[in-house]
């Protein structure tokens, strides 16, 4: 621990010393920030869920044709409207990376080579008058990128193309909410941002009285942020719906940072020459910011390895360590210099700084006197007060199992994003949509032949009998189609049939190598009616007894996202105890000593309890970033434990003083310190609860609670805890060194 204090020590002095060359150094790299945000990139939907899965891969390569659907609603077989229809399908075939176009159009032309003016005539092609599908069908293994200016031309058709006044067209699919989450994903990080930034203007404003430069840590922090901006462009981690949480979290916890670093080498100016306060500051602060920034740090790593199969936890893992680790550094490099140049310019002994401190000082006195005699009179009676705090943890570790969850993609994004409210009025007026197809990649050798045909046959039998599967379509039904309802005997008697069949619908069915099956469930499945189904889907592969070479696999977004997002709900528990168990071992390597790696911890385990209930009282879902929340509970608190604690035994060195008398002058010195430093965390994440994504409102609900009780914990039961552990270890040092006296006479 001396060896860091030395580290930091000699940070302090070297900003002391080159200050405006500090500054230059924070300067370069925000340029360097600027060139790394520009690489940024955004994944959306089920994608950002799914991870590596080379199945996955093969079929997005072969089969994955993501496509749009335009509802057109109105007298489709007026020949005005099916004239726009057919414009508007011209139009489309031309766009790049579309596949082909199908609408109503194509049959009408088909039938009679034009487009007649007779309504009777396309009547008889169409069929429903009220309304009408056109689908733009990309070509296979396009990214989100990709996809997005499909939607953007077909918007653009849909206005050229003239549609009569009276026809309304309604644009959805993929592409179509890609794209708008995109841009709303990036409109909410922005406004998240700004929101978290006044907010936290407010917080110290009002809380961080009487110290000079009072909005510094806002620019510190701000500039931190631009850095983590410029990291995860250079790093390739995508911007998604999860990631845009991140910043108001970074803007909380970057500020404590930057807030601890102000408020000591103030503490350090009222008695010392800015030459030596920096480093006296830094010296006595760094080492315990910089363990709980390590900490926090930890706590997302739990979050990144527990979730390594799924893209948009690691990327809201990654984020939010460059996070804290560059708005720790913004802190020093920013925060630290500027503070050093403004002493100077004031001049030793300046008489604002003297009132500035004196009326701090009296603050301190008032709150300061109140935390030190509560948490003296709760150390005092320690077993009451830490089985009240477990008693009520335990309750809140029963009432986890009747929280409910919130594991369906389609509740992350805001209710009335266009995209998805044309989604809703295009499945009320069809009746179905992609949504509720699923699809088998089938590979292998010789899957043209009649064996595997009868294979797959047998499959559709099987599946169809199983509850919730409604219809199987596989290449066996594609061949029946065509040959009268039967499989040839043989294999040349399948490519024949094949050969008829024109290339664009063969493709849907066979590529080199491999052979698709699509599989159809209901409509609005719940969560675990859709794991069900993909269980029973499985199942009936397996009971189905494909031939021996022959593999097939369910697979898609549809079919591996779901599993994904509810395992990461279901592993909450082992999330929270791998990030407990990293920030034990950091704890343990940093103090060597097993009470205080323990002591700040005790608080957390109480705070994960104890949050359940909060989420009980406040109705709030348990959902895949929430279930990361213990974790970084842990990290974060651990700030406050450790600050706390390590004022209590800097006190106990002191000769004559007693535990409750250690407590209660920490609590008096550092209570308000961090009392201050918590609510403007509390400040910054509370930008979360006004996100339009309902899974971030949530969680912003979910860690302003953590974040104040986490305080309380601090406060309340840390002391106790330092009492109760602190005198069984000196209990057993006496008897060890008891039994070591009496083993050496």
């Amino acid at each position: 621990m001396a060896g860091m204090r030395d580290v930091f020590g000699a940070v302090g002095d070297g900003i002391q010393r080159h200050p405006v060359a500090t500054l230059i150094v924070a300067l370069v790299l925000i340029f360097a920030a600027f060139g790394g945000a520009t690489q940024i990139t955004s994944v959306t939907g089920d994608r950002a869920f799914v991870g590596e899965n080379p199945t996955l891969e093969t079929f997005s390569e072969t089969f994955d044709r993501g496509s749009i659907a335009v509802l057109v609603r109105g007298d489709v077989t007026e020949p005005a409207t099916i004239r726009a229809i057919d414009r508007f399908d011209r139009r489309m075939s031309e766009v790049e990376n579309v596949a082909t176009v199908v609408s109503p159009a194509d049959r009408v032309r088909q039938r009679y080579g034009r487009i007649p003016d007779s309504q009777a005539k396309i009547a008889s092609v169409v069929g429903s008058p009220d309304y009408t599908i056109v689908q733009v069908i990309f070509t296979p293994g396009l990214t989100q990128t990709e996809e997005r200016p499909i939607f953007s031309q077909a918007e653009t058709a849909s206005e050229w193309a003239r549609f009569p006044a009276a026809v309304t067209v309604t644009i959805t699919g993929s592409a179509a909410f890609s794209a708008q989450l995109s841009v709303l994903i990036q409109q909410s990080t922005q406004q998240l941002l700004g929101l978290a930034v006044g907010l936290m203007i407010v917080a110290l404003f009002f809380l961080f009285r009487g110290v000079r430069l009072r909005l510094l840590p806002i620019v510190a922090v701000f500039i931190g942020v631009i850095y983590t901006f410029g990291a995860i462009g250079y790093a390739g981690v995508p911007n998604s719906t999860l990631t845009s949480a991140v910043f108001p979290i970074l803007i909380g916890l970057g500020i404590d940072y930057s807030v601890q670093f102000h408020e000591r080498y103030e503490e350090e100016l009222e008695s010392h020459p800015p030459r030596e306060a920096l480093p006296r500051a830094m010296s006595g602060i760094g080492p315990p910011v910089f363990v709980a920034m390590l900490s926090a740090a930890l706590g997302f790593g739990a979050t990144w390895i527990s979730t390594a199969g799924t893209p948009a936890f690691v990327w809201f893992a990654q984020t939010s360590i460059f996070g804290v680790i560059l708005t720790f550094l913004a802190g020093i490099l920013v925060l630290l210099p500027v503070l050093t140049l403004y002493a100077r310019w004031r001049g030793d002994g300046s008489s604002d700084r003297a009132a500035d401190a004196a009326v701090e000082a009296g603050e301190i006195g008032l709150l300061g006197r109140v935390l030190g005699q509560s948490s003296r009179f709760l150390a005092s009676h320690p077993l009451l007060v830490l089985t009240i705090a477990l008693v009520i943890a335990g309750a809140g570790f029963q009432a986890s199992s009747s929280l409910e969850t919130m594991a369906d993609t389609e509740e992350f994004i805001p209710q009335d994003l266009p995209a998805y409210v044309d989604l809703q009025q295009f499945r009320s007026v069809t009746g179905g949509g992609t949504s509720v197809q699923y699809d088998v990649l089938v590979t292998g050798d010789h899957l043209k032949h009649p064996s595997v045909l009868r294979w797959m046959e047998r499959f559709e039998d099987v599946a169809v009998g199983t509850p919730l599967i409604e219809a199987v379509d596989t290449p066996a039904s594609l061949v029946q189609q065509y040959n009268g309802g039967e499989i040839p005997q043989t294999r040349a008697g399948v490519d024949r049939v094949l050969d008829r069949i024109p290339a664009q619908q063969r493709a849907q069915y066979y590529a080199d190598g491999y052979a698709h099956i699509t599989v159809v469930a209901p409509q609005d499945m719940t969560t675990a009616q859709t794991i069900s189904f993909i269980n029973n889907a499985r199942e009936a592969i397996e009971f189905s007894n494909p031939p021996p070479g022959v593999e097939p696999k369910l697979t898609g977004t549809s079919a591996v996202s779901p599993p994904s997002i509810v395992s990461q709900i279901e592993s909450r528990n082992t999330t929270t105890l791998l990030g407990v168990g990293f920030v034990f071992g950091a704890l343990f390597i940093y103090y060597r000593d097993l009470v205080k790696a323990i002591a700040p911890l005790v608080p957390m385990g109480f705070v994960l309890g104890w949050q359940n209930l909060y989420m009980v009282a406040l109705d709030i879902p348990v959902s895949p970033l929430g279930a990361s929340l213990g974790a970084m509970s842990v990290g974060i608190g651990a700030e406050y434990t450790i600050i706390v604690m390590e004022r209590y035994y800097e006190e106990k060195q002191r000769g004559g003083v007693s535990r409750l008398a250690a407590v209660e002058t920490a609590a008096t010195r550092v209570g308000k310190a961090i009392s201050i430093s918590g609510m403007t965390t509390v400040f910054g994440f509370s930008a979360l609860t006004l996100s339009p994504f309902p899974i971030l409102g949530d969680f912003g609900y979910l860690t302003v609670g953590v974040i104040f009780l986490t305080l309380v914990a601090a406060l309340a039961t840390l002391p106790p805890t330092l009492v109760v552990l602190d005198t069984l270890d000196e209990r057993i040092s006496a008897f060890l060194n008891a039994r070591r006296g009496v083993a050496d006479a």
